[in-house]
């Protein structure tokens, strides 16, 4: 059984003359004189105008279709190019969130090797910079000396 929806049904047939237009043309010149020669050529070229005017139409379907698909196609690329510029913006925000947890661990690590508020109770083993207020070498705890 074949299918009910063949889109081949629909399909006009090729026509198998193709000078079979000219010949109904030749056969009411025979037949008719002047006057149906007259009715069957205005039939002709009003026929063969609204094919002209058909395959215009068409032609100006297609050519609204193709630049639809060219915006689309610029509009995909600008989005594209935006999405890369979004990718890379989060990457750098990463990055200098990144370093900055970096410095903030150095700075923390510099500050609790370095007692400022118990001074009085340790002392430097090297060199004291007097200027930053740094030790050069270890703190060390300072005991009273018993008399």
């Amino acid at each position: 059984m074949p299918d009910p929806f063949d889109p081949a049904e629909f399909d006009a047939p090729p026509p198998s003359d193709p000078g079979a237009d000219y010949r109904t043309l030749l056969d009411a010149m025979r037949k008719a004189g002047a006057e149906g020669v007259a009715q069957q050529v205005a039939a002709l070229a009003q026929k063969i105008e609204q094919d002209a005017h058909q395959r215009a139409e068409w032609t100006a379907q297609a050519g609204v279709g193709v630049n639809a698909l060219h915006r689309a196609a610029g509009e995909l690329q600008r989005v594209s190019a935006g999405v890369w510029w979004d990718r890379l913006k989060e990457w750098i925000t990463a990055a200098l969130i990144g370093l900055g947890l970096i410095f903030a661990a150095a700075l923390a690590y510099r500050w609790a090797q370095e007692p400022k508020i118990e001074r009085q109770l340790y002392g430097c083993t090297a060199k004291w910079d007097a200027k930053a207020q740094t030790c050069k070498g270890k703190w060390v705890p300072l005991y009273e000396q018993q008399p």
